[in-house]
């Protein structure tokens, strides 16, 4: 019985696992039909977020690398989905989500080319400098990017299905599938041999290049699958919008992602998303009574790093790790 006990173990987390997977699904399925309208809509929004905080997840927390020009790849996706519907006049969904993300790849592409030439607080700096460049761009271009007023007009994707994305229930659903899938390729990509590569590549890169890996590559094409799902985040923030203005490139932006990502905790897959949720609901509590609800996240932020650097979410699951193993040693 003794040799088997490992074996039961390890049913017994994977059972645990999907446990807490079937809970949390039925949660979100059934949340339009037990919330309000807002909250719903707030969900959606969190949903969003979380994706793009799992996005720069991939650099921060897997990586080791920082950055602070993030938002970038968030507005080009967003930019690229506004000027296909605004300027070119196309609506299929499909057509303009696989521009939105090559635009992001793209500029991923040549970011990252850039940027990991660097190490750093350098890397910090030039990609917070790529950044800026980038909202200077969107900020002038008026006769093509709208300028300062952005582009206004894009609409929710028509599939033909006898229900409307414009309603919110119906939206959220749409949001709720792809941040399912997105989340399924993001963990598939950190449990794959290449994401255990940029684990050892951010423990001690010295030693992983004399083990023979190319590790400006590896970073280099973590940068661009970064800069892919950021993309997809900020095309569908624009569809949930309507709109896109050149706030939505600017070092705020990337610095509440980098906020929502230490608030949940960088070195764990999930952490991410209970920062984006986080730090998206206080944004709407505390805005809702005074203008610097910037102040009081960054007193969080200070909390935190305080009192439990690696984020809020292990202090919810080593409480439960220790709480099973109770269970389980009876």
């Amino acid at each position: 019985m003794s040799a088997l006990t490992p074996l039961l173990n390890i049913d017994r987390e994977r059972y645990l696992t999907y446990l807490l997977l079937i809970v949390g699904a039925g949660i979100l399925l059934g949340f339009p039909y037990i919330a309000t309208v807002y909250k719903t809509h707030l969900l959606t929004e969190i949903l969003i977020y979380a994706i793009f905080a799992l996005s720069l997840n991939l650099l921060m927390g897997y990586t080791g690398l920082a950055s602070l020009g993030h938002a970038a790849f968030w507005g080009g996706g967003g930019y690229a989905i506004a000027m296909m519907m605004v300027k070119g006049g196309f609506i299929n969904f499909f057509l303009c989500l696989g521009t939105a993300l090559f635009v992001s790849a793209m500029l991923g592409f040549v970011f990252g080319f850039l940027a990991l030439r660097t190490s750093g607080v350098y890397f910090v700096m030039i990609t917070l400098a790529l950044g800026q460049m980038l909202w200077a761009l969107a900020w002038r271009w008026n006769s093509f990017l709208g300028g300062s007023n952005g582009l206004h007009g894009v609409t929710r994707p028509n599939f033909g299905l006898p229900w409307s994305l414009r309603e919110i229930t119906h939206f959220y659903y749409f949001i709720l599938v792809i941040f399912a899938f997105a989340v399924f390729l993001i963990y598939r990509i950190t449990k794959s041999p290449f994401g255990r590569t940029l684990v050892g590549i951010r423990e001690n890169e010295s030693r992983m290049e004399a083990l023979g890996y190319h590790t400006w590559r590896y970073k280099y094409f973590c940068f661009v699958f970064a800069a892919v799902f950021a993309g997809l985040a900020g095309a569908l923030k624009v569809y949930q919008d309507g709109s896109i203005n050149p706030g939505c490139i600017g070092v705020a932006i990337s610095g509440m992602v980098i906020l929502m990502v230490l608030t949940g905790g960088a070195r764990n897959f999930y952490g991410p998303i209970v920062g984006a949720a986080i730090v998206w609901i206080i944004r709407n509590i505390v805005s809702s009574y005074t203008a610097y609800w910037g102040a009081t996240l960054g007193i969080i932020l200070v909390l935190i790093v305080m009192f439990s650097p690696q984020g809020i979410t292990p202090l919810v699951i080593t409480p439960m790790v220790k709480l099973r193993q109770k269970l389980w040693n009876r």
